[in-house]
């Protein structure tokens, strides 16, 4: 044998034990969630209770809402059983990585910055971006009179890190849920209130000391809001999009919404740029 052929044969027994060791170390597939929901016969979805109409209780302490029926669908899609974690804006996020939900169905904005930590569905429901609520006899009337006013806004939503630091003279000041915000408002701690239009337009009309504004600067700022799921289950992800894509193919995300509000929602979901 000469030395060329020798190499070669060298070569391939060092592919070939490559491959096995490759073969030895190459870690198992992690389960996804789609498979451990169905197995399991429940999934675990999270929705904010404390904003409605898209999630609060009934007298009879029912959870009930927009984001409720959707949550109800999935598990319906699914086959499965629904358990509804209540959660917060701020709670989001950590309840998807430590595993206490398997989906979050909240008015989920999906941005860059989160996107880092959490993956998010194509939108399922549209929103303005922001509105602002006050007293119907505050005299305040554009975003122009809110400078150096006492501004509510809830933790960790998009109003809190995008529109908020628009006005860097005024007094901002946090609240864990929006009922929290709406109560500080009704009571005179704050001058207003920043939210998603949806949130306030619904709230304006059942509390009629309330007005709603929607200012020039913000009004063609659309939010599209979407499901969110752990990073990383690429499988979960396609199946939660699929479904996304048969709520809104049929108009189901509409007419969910029509019941709700009262109203059409505010922008087409499908993404305008």
């Amino acid at each position: 044998m000469d030395i060329f052929s020798q190499l070669r044969r060298l070569a391939g027994c060092a592919v070939l034990s490559l491959g096995v060791v490759a073969g030895l170390a190459a870690p198992a597939s992690a389960e996804s969630i789609l498979d451990r929901v169905v197995a399991d016969n429940k999934i675990k979805v999270g929705v904010m209770l404390n904003v409605p109409p898209f999630g609060m209780k009934s007298i009879s302490g029912e959870p009930e809402g927009f984001d409720v029926d959707v949550a109800k669908l999935v598990a319906e899609k699914l086959g499965v059983e629904l358990e509804i974690v209540d959660t917060t804006s701020v709670d989001r996020i950590p309840n998807l990585r430590s595993g206490k939900v398997d989906l979050i169905v909240g008015t989920f904005t999906g941005t860059p910055e989160r996107a880092k930590v959490v993956s998010f569905s194509d939108p399922y429901v549209t929103a303005l971006l922001a509105a602002f609520a006050v007293k119907a006899d505050s005299g305040i009337e554009s975003a122009a009179d809110l400078g150096s006013k006492r501004i509510a806004v809830t933790k960790g939503t998009t109003q809190d890190l995008m529109v908020a630091p628009g006005f860097p003279d005024a007094e901002i000041m946090r609240f864990d849920t929006e009922a929290a915000a709406l109560f500080a408002l009704a009571q005179g701690q704050v001058d207003a209130f920043i939210c998603d239009g949806n949130v306030l337009n619904y709230q304006a009309t059942i509390d009629k000391s309330m007005k709603v504004i929607v200012d020039d600067k913000f009004s063609k700022l659309v939010e599209y809001q979407r499901l969110g799921v752990p990073r990383g289950d690429q499988e979960w992800l396609n199946w939660v999009n699929m479904f996304v894509f048969d709520l809104n193919a049929t108009g189901k995300s509409y007419e969910l919404y029509r019941k709700w509000f009262n109203a059409d929602m505010p922008a087409p979901l499908n993404p305008r740029y």
